[in-house]
C-alpha cells in the first residue's frame, strides 16, 4: 500500500478534521483514557518485553535531534557547492562518477537541501509546539496518577511528571512517518506501522494515556505537510518534474561531494 496523490494527506489539516480530533481526544480523556491503560495491565508479558526491548530502544534510534543533526551536516557541506560546480576539475569529476550533467547536478544538490530544511523545520517546529502544549494543558503520566495521587490536569507546568499530553515521542514518530511518506510514498503502510507501534509503546511503557497518543500523532503529522504544502512543494516538485533519479543516486552524490 501506498499513498499515491499528497494532495490526499491535505485533508488531516482541514478544520473538520482537527474537529473530530478534538472530539475523538475529548471522548478518550473523559470516558476511555483510564479503562484502557488500566485494561492493558491486563496483556501477557511478551507483550510489555517486545515493546520494552524492540520497540523503545528503536525510538531512541529514530530521536528527531538526530535527524535534526544528520541533515544540519548534510546542509552545511552544500554550503559551498557553487565554488565546486565553477571548478572544472572537481564538477568534471563529479559528472563522471555520477553520470549527470551540470545542470541536473546543481538541481539534485539544490533538492537535497530543500528536504533537508523540510526535516529540520518540522522536526524543530513540532517538537517546540508539543513542548508548548505539555506546558499549558499540564496532564499527569499514568504512574504518577495511579501511584501518587497526582490530579489529571494541572496546567501551566513544566514538571516531567505531568507533561503527558500530548505525547512528545508519538508526535516526533508522526512526524518522521510523514517526512518519509512524503518521499517514500512506496512504503507508506510500513512505515505508518512502525510509527503506530511507536506510539503504542508509550502506553506499555506506563507514559501516557490513549488521548496523548492520539493528540501527539495528530500533531506530528499536519506539521510536515503545512509546512511541505506551504513552503517546499513548488520547488521541490518542480525538480523532480525535471530529472528522474533515486535515492541511491542522491546518495552517490552527496558521497563524491564529500569526497572531493
Amino acid at each position: 500500500m501506498k499513498i499515491k496523490d499528497l494532495n490526499n494527506l491535505n485533508y488531516l489539516t482541514t478544520p473538520r478534521f482537527f474537529l473530530y480530533i478534538v472530539l475523538i481526544a475529548l471522548i478518550f480523556f473523559s470516558f476511555l483514557d483510564i479503562y484502557l491503560f488500566e485494561l492493558s495491565r491486563s496483556f501477557p508479558g511478551i507483550i510489555f518485553n517486545f515493546f520494552k526491548k524492540v520497540i523503545d530502544p528503536l525510538s531512541d534510534i529514530l530521536d528527531p535531534f538526530n535527524f535534526i543533526i544528520l541533515f544540519s551536516i548534510i546542509l552545511f557541506l552544500n554550503l559551498n557547492v557553487k565554488s565546486i560546480l565553477n571548478n572544472e576539475k572537481k564538477l568534471s569529476t563529479i559528472m563522471d562518477k555520477s553520470n549527470f550533467n551540470r545542470e541536473k547536478i546543481e538541481d539534485l544538490f539544490i533538492y537535497i537541501s530543500l528536504v533537508s530544511k523540510h526535516f529540520i523545520f518540522s522536526l524543530a517546529f513540532a517538537g517546540i509546539l508539543c513542548n508548548i502544549l505539555k506546558y499549558i494543558f499540564g496532564v499527569s503520566r499514568p504512574k504518577y496518577f495511579f501511584l501518587y495521587g497526582y490530579e489529571r490536569f494541572n496546567m501551566f507546568n513544566f514538571e516531567h511528571k505531568i507533561s503527558s499530553f500530548p505525547s512528545g515521542h508519538t508526535q516526533a514518530a508522526f512526524t518522521l512517518a510523514l517526512l518519509f511518506i512524503i518521499y517514500f510514498r512506496k512504503y507508506s503502510l510500513i512505515i505508518m506501522f512502525v510509527a503506530l507501534l511507536m506510539g503504542l509503546s508509550r502506553i506499555f511503557m506506563s507514559m501516557h494515556f490513549p488521548s496523548d497518543l492520539i493528540v501527539g500523532a495528530y500533531l506530528g503529522s499536519i506539521v510536515p505537510i503545512l509546512f511541505y504544502d506551504k513552503i517546499f512543494k513548488e520547488r521541490i516538485e518542480k525538480i523532480k518534474k525535471k530529472h528522474k533519479f533515486s535515492l541511491i543516486e542522491l546518495v552517490k552524490l552527496m558521497y563524491w561531494r564529500t569526497l572531493i
